[in-house]
């Protein structure tokens, strides 16, 4: 695994570097203080990176999102120490995987990290009504009750013949329902919708 860290200050460079050496248990880790210090090239190559958000380097993150929607998909991890809530709100748009404010206890740590490793989302519970009051007020993520039905369905883990069969309609409309989900809740596969689904509490129990 490749893993990169950024920061502009060299003693959170250095500490999450030694940090990710322990979780990881690999020295292929890219450190820089911004940035313009890496090249797209870089990039892509990148498996996990662990930022350190500010205003000037939020770009940073825009790009591995990018990556993350065109190729393989990188896991992407915040620290604010800051807790700005404008960068927050940007960088779950943007699909990062993890969020945090602060590193209190190791431990902790390390569980969160290995969390977002294996496809798990985690966000700051200081943070998450932020997301939830923007998610309100945007109309777009409202679902119709058909493609609460769908979700709930795929949930299960049928596929589309399944759900179709089971709601008797074809299988193209489901993929058309299956689409809307991801595009009104900013989603990119059937897993994400399984565990946005479980996070935000929509339906009662995931089998």
């Amino acid at each position: 695994m490749k893993a990169l860290v950024v920061s502009e200050s060299f003693i959170i460079r250095d500490s999450l570097n030694h940090l990710l050496n322990e979780i990881l248990d690999t020295n292929d880790i890219i450190t820089a203080s911004n940035a313009n210090d890496l090249s797209d090239e870089d990039l892509l190559e990148i498996d996990f990176s662990l930022i350190d958000i500010n205003k000037n380097n939020i770009s940073i993150v825009e790009k591995l999102s990018k990556i993350k929607n065109k190729s393989k998909s990188p896991k992407i991890m915040i620290l604010d120490m800051r807790k700005d809530v404008d960068l927050f709100l940007k960088s779950v748009d943007y699909g990062v995987d993890g969020y945090i404010l602060n590193i209190d206890d190791k431990d902790e740590f390390i569980y969160i990290v290995k969390k977002v490793i294996n496809g798990k989302k985690f966000y700051d519970s200081e943070l998450l009504q932020y997301s939830i009051d923007k998610k309100k007020i945007n109309s777009e993520t409202y679902l119709t009750n058909r493609e609460k039905c769908v979700l709930n369905y795929v949930c299960k883990g049928l596929s589309n013949k399944d759900i179709a069969n089971e709601l008797k309609i074809t299988d193209y409309t489901i993929k058309k329902h299956i689409s809307s989900i991801l595009n009104k809740l900013h989603l990119r596969n059937r897993q994400d919708i399984i565990i946005y689904a479980r996070d935000n509490h929509i339906i009662d129990e995931i089998i």
